[in-house]
């Protein structure tokens, strides 16, 4: 059974700061080597060459270690970063770390779990087809095993970050006779964020498994829990599951709605 998990938002008053993930640490709140995954949003322009992302991630990889977290384990959690603060958003990281079970409260009722999973290797050539589909749905399915959810009616939330194609994976898939989807790099983002978001929705039931032709056509298949975001920073698809389990304990609990628009109040409450 997963340890309860203590979960907390923090602001990043800088695109390189950490210091608000230091104080959760020093104050108690969480333990540095008990961080599991990070998700959050820089103030960086969320395009190809939005560097705050990997900014932000070496920040807070460092505060871990700093904190007294492995430096080899801190290399593994998942921390996925999406830029761009238009709006009302501004700048924040949500931290998942466990709870050591002799300080979780105890509960029979569901309670907030969280697993994570990387996908196999994603090919160039990969990208906006079936095979990144599968790959990511069983890179989900691993993350739900890890977060001990058995019924895909209980993951409220995937949060996921997978590659996008650049001039140097366009260069390298054709170097070995492959094609791409497409050869916009930008554009690209957009099909990593849906063929991901077909994935997750194959692996929790939502769709049947479409086929090429379905990637950017389809408007008729989505994910009601997925958020996909795609960068330039790793090769694989980087997954983590949020839900509600039995057993595990501790004093959160998730659920979800759908916004249908920016302003959709009542997908909220």
């Amino acid at each position: 059974m997963p340890d309860a998990i203590e979960v907390r938002k923090v602001p990043l008053h800088t695109v390189s700061d950490a210091s608000e993930l230091g104080a959760l640490i020093d104050d108690g709140v969480m333990e540095a080597d008990r961080v599991i995954a990070i998700i959050g949003k820089t103030e960086g322009n969320g395009g190809v060459n939005d560097y705050t992302r990997i900014i932000a991630d070496r920040a807070f990889r460092e505060i871990l270690v700093e904190k007294g977290a492995d430096k080899d384990k801190v290399k593994e959690i998942p921390i996925v970063w999406s830029g761009g603060t238009d709006g009302v958003i501004s700048p924040h990281a949500t931290i998942f770390a466990t709870v050591p079970a002799d300080m979780a409260e105890k509960s029979d009722e569901p309670r907030l779990t969280v697993g994570f999973a990387m996908s196999e290797h994603l090919l160039p050539e990969e990208i906006g087809y079936t095979p990144m589909i599968t790959k990511v749905a069983d890179a989900v399915k691993v993350a739900m095993e890890r977060a001990g959810i058995t019924d895909p009616a209980d993951v409220h939330y995937v949060q996921t970050k997978t590659p996008l194609l650049t001039i140097h994976t366009i260069r390298d898939a054709k170097s070995r006779g492959k094609s791409v989807w497409t050869e916009h790099t930008h554009e690209s983002m957009d099909l990593s964020n849906g063929c991901t978001a077909l994935g997750i929705a194959v692996a929790l039931g939502e769709i049947e498994m479409p086929s090429d032709e379905d990637v950017m056509h389809n408007r008729e298949l989505f994910s009601s829990v997925a958020s996909c975001s795609s960068g330039v920073e790793l090769d694989q698809a980087q997954v983590v599951v949020v839900g509600n389990a039995r057993g595990v304990g501790g004093r959160y609990r998730i659920g979800h709605s759908v916004m249908e628009n920016a302003l959709d109040q009542d997908g909220i409450w």
